[in-house]
């Protein structure tokens, strides 16, 4: 018997599969842009578990983008504010918070599961860009424990989504700069053609924010959420995974499926100019 909350999720997954989301527990490290929205979207579908970890608070410049931000909640931290619109919406979620957000210390602890939850299935890696020592524990401590980590990068109107099996590289090796950066360009696929070069440059060289709006932070969370159901329904090795990555560019009407030939970095490209 499905709860009246998910009943409308029925047809489009079967009961058998919305039992499976019942005991999946994913970590969502970030919840800002896209990790805010794809805790919420988890909740809607009635995923059983999840763990947010962000160290951040809102502030007036997430109001573009970030699911949690509003008037009311600048100056709150993200994992509670999105952690109380995750429990409105699904009562039962059994839910951890870390308001440390992922260290070095804490990345295997974090995954191992505890305080009442199983291990970790799934983890959605969205941590801010400036935080590259967090992101190389975390896809560290994945892959030690064989889990599937991805992440969303929000662009524009649109988004990357990158999946990482425990097989893959490292991702300070196909990802980290010399010195400590990660490397945009190589990660993110394409440019829209409405991107202003000029913000994509100061970002590329830490000097700048990236570019996006909610459209982006929307559209990467639905990617990594449908691919997330995807690994639920028919196994991890079905989610598309690297070196393969989706792009999607709403405003370019633009969707990529292709793949990363080992050794070969990405250079961004923009879109050709739409028609009209």
């Amino acid at each position: 018997m499905v709860e009246p909350r998910f009943q409308r999720n029925l047809g489009v997954i079967g009961p058998e599969t919305m039992e499976r989301l019942s005991r999946t527990h994913v970590l969502v490290a970030g919840v800002g842009g896209a990790g805010g929205q794809c805790a919420v979207d988890l909740a809607r579908l009635g995923f059983g578990a999840v763990t947010l970890a962000d160290f951040d608070i809102y502030e007036r410049h997430n109001m573009n983008r970030q699911a949690g931000c509003f008037e009311s909640t600048l100056g709150q931290p993200k994992v509670e504010v999105v952690g109380r619109m995750c429990l409105d919406i699904h009562p039962d979620l059994r839910l951890r918070q870390l308001g440390e957000g992922i260290t070095d210390d804490n990345a295997e602890a974090v995954l191992a599961g505890g305080a009442g939850l199983p291990p970790v299935d799934f983890v959605v890696e969205v941590i801010d860009i400036a935080g590259a020592r967090a992101k190389q524990a975390l896809h560290r401590a994945c892959r030690q424990r064989g889990v599937p980590v991805m992440t969303g990068l929000m662009l524009g109107f649109g988004a990357a989504l990158h999946v990482f099996q425990p097989d893959a590289p490292l991702y300070e090796a196909l990802y980290f700069l010399p010195d400590g950066r990660i490397d945009l360009p190589a990660i993110i696929p394409h440019l829209g053609s409405y991107m202003l070069q000029e913000y994509m440059d100061a970002c590329y060289q830490g000097q700048g924010h990236a570019p996006t709006c909610v459209v982006g932070a929307t559209t990467a969370a639905g990617m990594m959420v449908s691919e997330l159901v995807r690994g639920v329904m028919l196994g991890p090795r079905a989610m598309v995974s690297w070196p393969e990555y989706l792009y999607v560019d709403l405003f370019d009407h633009r969707y990529v499926r292709a793949s990363i030939q080992p050794g070969r970095q990405l250079t961004p490209r923009r879109a050709s100019a739409p028609r009209g």
